[in-house]
């Protein structure tokens, strides 16, 4: 047998963070797809297909620079954060209820994309730290920076010209909200992780427990063919 390869949690950290930014961005991408199949005009509609384009690419890159991490690390570890399109939806990047431009006024969904694309931007500032800003992974990170303060500016310039009374307040309202909601993505996540930890020992002690009862049973008494079911013995029918 080969030697287990040892592992720390700063590794599980690294892998996780890079994990749910490519869940987020492969979200916001799906919403600027829905955005332009919505729009009533082609500028509109061009604005958000490169948007959703940037944000697919950048969702490449997150799970290109997990991949590369992983490869050094144990197949017990980084098989638990391999991609899955499904958990969009179960950690809540994308709503069952439809897409934000469906549920949302056109005014608080350009909001939304306004906001979103600062507060990522303070997000890649902290994955930063954790790559090295002057690594490979980081010059890939310092160009998607760049790429969500373009998306907030264009968002920003949407408001003044469509919005134009829309007041200060306003904006600092919609970020305090996405604010909360990120933060209450990441307890839901680092809660259910907990919970799987807590969970994962109990069934497998319960299967075990199963098991021995079920060696306790007789099957060869459950064939009740030609047999007076009177005599059929008690420790048959535990």
């Amino acid at each position: 047998m080969g030697k287990k390869i040892k592992h720390k949690k700063s590794d599980q950290n690294y892998l996780n963070v890079m994990l749910e930014t490519a869940f987020a961005e492969i979200g916001s991408a799906l919403e600027m797809l829905a955005a332009c199949k919505n729009s009533e005009k082609s500028t509109f509609a061009f604005g958000y297909f490169q948007h959703a384009k940037d944000e697919y690419n950048h969702a490449d890159t997150f799970l290109s620079i997990l991949g590369d991490y992983a490869k050094n690390l144990p197949p017990d570890l980084s098989r638990n954060f391999r991609y899955s399109s499904t958990a969009l939806l179960s950690k809540g990047y994308v709503s069952n209820d439809g897409f934000l431009v469906e549920t949302m006024k056109l005014k608080d969904f350009i909001a939304y994309v306004y906001t979103n694309e600062l507060l990522a931007k303070n997000s890649f500032e902290k994955i930063l730290k954790l790559v090295k800003k002057d690594s490979q992974a980081g010059l890939k990170i310092s160009q998607i920076m760049n790429d969500e303060l373009r998306h907030h500016g264009m968002a920003e310039e949407h408001f003044l010209k469509y919005y134009p009374k829309l007041q200060p307040w306003q904006l600092m309202f919609y970020r305090f909200r996405e604010t909360l909601m990120n933060k209450g993505r990441k307890f839901y996540d680092k809660n259910l992780r907990f919970l799987d930890k807590v969970l994962t020992p109990l069934y497998f002690s319960l299967a075990f427990i199963a098991g021995k009862i079920l060696q306790l049973i007789d099957l060869n008494e459950f064939d009740r063919k030609g047999k007076n079911l009177m005599n059929v013995k008690i420790k048959s029918i535990l």
